[in-house]
């Protein structure tokens, strides 16, 4: 197989560092035998629906922040990004394989997803991944963690009155919440117009992407959080999907 260029938005686009991100697919596959990280088993789907998936953010990253195409002297980072529900690590290896710059924290409540990420990660030798194990509720109201971060990513299946509870408590304010959604969300942003405020969280760009072959057009959606929010946010385990906002 040889992909060397993603459709987006009816261009065709130079994919960066081809050959580690093959070998991101191969190691990711070889531990999704051992633990169930994704459902995309074979080398297409993994490599359309995780990999592709996951760059499509790298066209619109330009426009959301200012920062340098390498890392500062020190071993310092220019921005950093939390990606929460991050499962078998997706959109954040191969983001992190492509931005050296940015230092990328992943978050999953299942200590096994977690511990398979971190095997991708060290084989990878990828030096700006930190993953972590615990429940976006619970640290969301830890100082090491509440609004400490520039960019929350999710790529989990919740709706966006959830995913903005979960993310918002770890943006800081002025930073940006990116969500991978597909282009049928009219009736799910309607009905998160009352979590976007409760959370300060503006809707300012939405990115329409397209992928090869049967996946079709999807989208991100960019929300800004405009200050900070209640100390009451995140709420207990479990609210947030049983009485979303």
């Amino acid at each position: 197989m040889h992909l060397t260029a993603y459709s987006c938005n009816n261009l065709r686009m130079d994919l960066p560092n081809e050959q580690r991100l093959h070998d991101l697919m191969k190691i990711f596959l070889k531990e999704n035998e051992k633990v169930n990280l994704s459902a995309f088993r074979t080398e297409q789907a993994c490599w359309t629906g995780n990999i592709l998936d996951s760059l499509s953010l790298l066209e619109t990253l330009p426009k959301l922040f200012t920062f340098p195409v390498r890392p500062r002297p020190g071993g310092h980072f220019s921005l950093s990004i939390l990606d929460i529900g991050t499962g078998g690590g997706f959109p954040l290896l191969p983001l992190a394989l492509n931005l050296p710059n940015i230092h990328f924290t992943g978050l999953d409540s299942t200590q096994k997803k977690i511990d398979a990420v971190q095997r991708i990660a060290d084989a990878m030798d990828l030096k700006n991944v930190e993953l972590i194990g615990g429940r976006a509720e619970t640290l969301g109201h830890d100082r090491k963690y509440r609004e400490q971060f520039d960019s929350v990513t999710a790529r989990a299946v919740a709706e966006i009155n959830v995913l903005l509870e979960y993310c918002s408590p770890f943006v800081k304010p002025g930073g940006k919440i990116i969500l991978w959604k597909s282009l049928d969300v009219d009736q799910e942003l309607k009905d998160s117009e009352k979590a976007q405020k409760e959370f300060h969280c503006t809707l300012k760009d939405r990115h329409v992407y397209e992928l090869p072959g049967d996946f079709g057009k999807r989208q991100l959606l960019i929300f800004e959080k405009t200050s900070k929010i209640s100390a009451k946010y995140p709420r207990a385990i479990g609210l947030a999907k049983k009485k979303p906002i």
